[in-house]
């Protein structure tokens, strides 16, 4: 009979103790931070029976809350713990999507300074194209409308007037690139030039190619000193000029920058005449050709000749043809983009 009673309250203590452990897995399982708390059990060994009443009756309690003591302790600051574990994985998130947002937004204004940029550039290209586009569209206008640009070198001379009545009897103008030397030689020719209506320019001093491109300076040096002379004789200033032989092959790059940041602006020719070696009026016929077999759609006709006795006597045969072609004789200025070889 003991032994039964004893068997009883071994298996009644064994259910309690189950009991017990399967109330505090269900407190644990059920654990939610957001619900309200219950008044707090008044001794550790309660907690139980005051957990299972709770869960009995559906009230809401704070699991944790329901105990005191040493496990009330341990389980609360594992909570605490973990609460901050979340708060910080939180924060940390929040952070994140703030800076991603800052970022974003860097890229926004970032993309739209390149835009911008991008816009101002393309315009910059556009309006530097279209000038270009506008300079070859007024030379091919010039060219349909049959302009021709005449130009004497190496004058003025004794021919010199020969040459003005002549370009007056037509009707036309040229620009005259005159040395420094026959300036002073021939001033009343020079006065002439321009009282009729013709543009003066520098071919410098010496025409010689040993004194002339021994440097970037002493190449302005003698464009320099012709223009001076030409100021003193009849108060004109011109920024125009015309290297002996042509630009090529004497002006390297570092010359012709010399030339332009000193204020001039250096002139090549499109039609040679070749005056100076052909006979008995034989450079008309070769410049004609060249003029009806022009290869630059880009460049305005600017036709070279020189200031002496063989190009003023058949100088009328050139004009004539012109003339009878509907050509005009136009004068050089620094508004128009000067031709380099």
């Amino acid at each position: 009979m003991r032994r039964k009673r004893k068997r009883k309250s071994i298996k009644t203590r064994t259910k309690l103790m189950l009991s017990m452990m399967v109330c505090t897995s269900l407190v644990l399982v059920n654990f939610d931070s957001s619900k309200k708390n219950e008044t707090l059990a008044v001794s550790s060994l309660t907690q139980p029976i005051n957990i299972m009443y709770s869960l009995m009756t559906n009230k809401n309690f704070q699991q944790y809350d329901e105990m005191n003591g040493p496990i009330h302790n341990y389980f609360r600051r594992i909570n605490n713990n973990n609460n901050k574990q979340i708060k910080v994985e939180k924060d940390k998130k929040i952070n994140e999507g703030k800076e991603t947002n800052i970022e974003s937004q860097k890229q926004i204004v970032k993309k739209e300074t390149v835009d911008k940029t991008a816009g101002v550039s393309n315009s910059n290209t556009t309006e530097s194209s279209n000038k270009g586009n506008k300079q070859t569209q007024t030379i091919k206008q010039q060219n349909e409308l049959k302009k021709v640009y005449l130009t004497f070198d190496d004058g003025p001379s004794a021919y010199t007037n020969d040459i003005l009545e002549t370009l007056s009897s037509y009707g036309m103008k040229a620009t005259f690139f005159m040395l420094e030397p026959n300036m002073r030689t021939y001033p009343e020719e020079v006065k002439s030039i321009i009282n009729n209506g013709h543009i003066p320019a520098l071919h410098g001093v010496t025409h010689n190619t040993s004194k002339i491109y021994s440097s970037e300076k002493t190449v302005v040096d003698e464009m320099t000193k012709a223009q001076a002379t030409l100021k003193n004789l009849t108060g004109e200033v011109t920024h125009l000029i015309r290297t002996p032989y042509g630009s090529a092959p004497y002006m390297k790059p570092s010359y012709k920058q010399a030339v332009e940041t000193a204020g001039f602006q250096l002139w090549d020719w499109t039609v040679d005449s070749e005056d100076w070696k052909y006979k008995n009026g034989e450079y008309v016929s070769h410049v004609i050709y060249q003029i009806e077999n022009y290869p630059y759609r880009d460049k305005p006709i600017i036709i070279l000749l020189h200031d002496r006795k063989t190009t003023a006597e058949h100088l009328p045969a050139l004009l004539e043809y012109l003339k009878s072609k509907g050509y005009e004789a136009e004068i050089l200025n620094e508004q128009m983009t000067a031709i380099n070889f």
